[in-house]
């Protein structure tokens, strides 16, 4: 996608010397960041030849490339209907297109339900007012000037265009229909972690054993490293200055899937020296400011996009009940989370280089900062 980077944060992947790995397996990394959803993707894998992992990263690259045409909202693709396509029908006529289109947004209205609309696609009509405020506030921030805050009284009115009532979709004909010209969705909480998804059970339908694929922010595992041992996966400080530094680092066994969301990727300054992130409450109208990031570890990659805002828009005591709810209800598809703060409170949370977290307990056996 090409006007708004749809990234939700910068994990770190820990990629260092593996010894003992099988003999027949070597390590191979590439990256490319012309693959859509304007954001880098890294994959990693341990296979047997160098012509083997060139032909798995060439699935990554074109399956991504494939995703970010259906899923962009920006930006038209010849024979293809996507996102863009639905939203420039709106009130028109219902848009016939790809099953995974319909396959995304009937995923993201099941999360929207679970998480009592903390996680909301159909917010399209209000972001979009905050997207063009904070392209407009990144610019006057550049000359040394407050960025502007959209009133109440034009979100409010936003508003009403919002809901999974505007959204018609006809599984049969293939069709999604918004039946009201003011009536947008925005997926860019959950494309790329779909994506992500998508590709990395594509690579294990092709046969690969040992890898990762990294969208930007979203980190998805599959098995081990080649000699066994877990990816290490760090969990990035929300550092306005320092970038690529770990609060602490996860070893997994198994395949998963790790994605973050923050208040420190795209945001502006306004007045009074306020920093307005781009994750926007859908219950307030405004930038969620409970956390400065919260991380979700779950197998899914898509579920893992979506619920990593879900949770960052949740007071800390809505989140516990909500997660516990989940994981009672969905045994095979359990998450857990890590929450950031700037600073040393609360004092029962762990604090390292200025900032303080905490994890769900079964969470912990994972995390090198808990077996120090």
């Amino acid at each position: 996608m090409k006007k708004i980077l749809i990234i939700c944060l910068t994990l770190v992947l820990l990629t260092g010397c593996t010894t003992g790995a099988k003999d027949t397996y070597t390590k191979y990394e590439s990256r490319s960041s012309e693959v859509g959803f304007d954001t880098l993707v890294t994959f990693l894998a341990y296979t047997k030849t160098e012509k083997e992992f060139d032909a798995y990263f060439e699935t990554v690259k074109q399956e991504f490339i494939h995703y970010n045409s259906l899923f962009d909202r920006y930006n038209d693709y010849e024979g293809i209907n996507n996102i863009k396509t639905i939203n420039d029908q709106a009130g028109i006529a219902p848009v016939k297109v790809d099953p995974e289109i319909i396959e995304m947004i009937e995923i993201a209205k099941e999360y929207s339900e679970l998480s009592n609309g903390y996680f909301d696609i159909t917010l399209g009509a209000v972001l979009d007012i905050w997207h063009e405020y904070r392209e407009e506030g990144i610019v006057l921030n550049s000359e040394d000037e407050y960025g502007k805050v959209p009133t109440m009284d034009m979100l409010k009115e936003a508003e009403q265009y919002t809901g999974w009532q505007f959204v018609e979709i006809d599984k049969e004909a293939s069709t999604v229909y918004l039946n009201h010209t003011r009536a947008k969705l925005d997926v860019g909480a959950i494309a790329k972690g779909y994506a992500t998804e998508k590709v990395a059970l594509r690579l294990e339908k092709d046969g690969i054993e040992y890898a990762v694929v990294s969208g930007g922010g979203n980190v998805r595992t599959i098995n081990t490293k080649a000699d066994g041992t877990p990816w290490a996966i760090g969990v990035e400080k929300p550092s306005l200055i320092v970038k690529g530094e770990s609060l602490d680092i996860f070893s997994i066994p198994t395949s998963t899937s790790i994605v973050t969301s923050g208040d420190y990727q795209r945001y502006y300054i306004g007045p009074d020296d306020v920093r307005y992130s781009h994750l926007i409450d859908p219950h307030t109208l405004m930038p969620a400011t409970n956390f400065q990031s919260v991380t979700i570890i779950t197998h899914d990659s898509g579920a893992a996009d979506a619920l990593s805002t879900a949770v960052y828009m949740m007071s800390y005591d809505e989140a516990q009940e909500f997660i516990k709810k989940f994981n009672d209800t969905h045994p095979d598809q359990k998450i857990d989370a890590v929450w950031v703060l700037e600073g040393d409170e609360p004092k029962d949370w762990q604090h390292v280089d200025g900032y303080s977290l905490t994890m769900t307990e079964t969470l912990k056996q994972y995390s090198k900062l808990n077996k120090q």
